[in-house]
């Protein structure tokens, strides 16, 4: 594996420790634990042993076109939302070989903005339009992954942790975290085709949330799919097409699900691409993707684009 790819895998493990990264889904408040995007090229290599240090930066910007639950009010269809957030990740890769496989861990710490636009119904039933932002840290992420290479298909399992740590408070106000535990587990691949450059990845999991016990809400268990497909077209520089697939398996539950167990689904797809270089003797990948979101149901609808860079100490 080339020093570049080293840092396109460090990049990719850490934009999935990316939980936070706003991807609207039918789950409360129309958000889900797993950042839908983070996965793509290098998604199923693991990095050889040391330490990683990536910044993120991701934005979304939707509408929603059904009502959501928002704490102890409604969000009606057609609400506004923008969605920044920045965060650090630190990711360790030790020196050890575990049933044959690399270990990895990784912990991601976000700060976020939200600015929701809405017509809200309250408690009571009266409906009025309302604006709300602010910033807040966001809920921290921790990730486990044991990763194995066959000649030029690399493969991975992973499992990562949502703590409840962001921002949050009930009603209609400026929420950066979900107080939703969340566990993400999944499976993902790189394979290389070393005549054409050609890159194929792909990542699938499934995130198993628990109660916000401020709301009585039970999110459901929801499937995610990514993918990335890309071509070195020079030294250091990928570029590709990405795209992620989501359906909620389960309905919500809890006294606080008062629309219903409203399963969502979304498919995305947009241009991505990866740049390694050296700054002195210091190797730097950039990554960029957008996203454009569509065959939307019962979710948030819009674009999501990330930005990151990685370092290695």
């Amino acid at each position: 594996m080339h020093t570049r790819q080293y840092f396109i895998t460090a990049l990719t493990f850490a934009a999935l420790s990316l939980a936070q990264v706003p991807q609207a889904q039918a789950d409360e408040y129309g958000f889900s634990t797993y950042g839908l995007g983070g996965s793509a090229f290098g998604a199923g290599q693991t990095p050889p042993p040391g330490t990683y240090i990536t910044y993120i930066t991701g934005f979304y910007e939707g509408k929603v076109n059904t009502d959501i639950t928002f704490g102890n009010v409604t969000v009606n269809a057609g609400a506004h939302v923008d969605f920044f957030q920045m965060a650090l990740n630190g990711l360790y890769v030790p020196d050890r070989m575990v049933l044959g496989g690399r270990p990895g861990f990784s912990v991601t710490i976000p700060v976020g903005h939200v600015d929701l636009d809405a017509s809200v119904t309250g408690p009571l039933g009266n409906t009025f339009n309302d604006e709300t932002s602010g910033w807040g840290l966001g809920d921290i992420t921790t990730r486990a992954q044991l990763g194995w290479q066959d000649g030029d298909f690399a493969h991975l399992a992973y499992a990562q942790v949502v703590a409840p740590s962001g921002r949050y408070a009930v009603g209609f106000v400026p929420i950066i975290g979900l107080n939703r535990p969340g566990i993400d587990i999944g499976w993902s691949f790189t394979w290389t085709e070393k005549t054409s450059k050609l890159q194929f990845n792909g990542t699938t999991g499934v995130t198993f949330n628990f109660e916000n016990n401020a709301t009585d809400y039970v999110s459901g268990t929801d499937f995610h799919a990514e993918w990335a497909i890309g071509r070195e077209i020079c030294q250091g520089l990928m570029i590709g097409v990405a795209g992620y697939n989501f359906r909620q398996m389960t309905g919500d539950t809890g006294s606080g699900a008062r629309l219903g167990p409203l399963k969502g689904e979304v498919d995305a797809i947009g241009p991505a691409l990866t740049y390694t270089t050296l700054i002195g003797k210091t190797p730097l990948v950039l990554s960029a993707r957008h996203y454009r979101e569509y065959n939307v149901e019962r979710r948030w609808e819009g674009s999501n684009t990330i930005f990151s860079g990685t370092v290695r100490f």
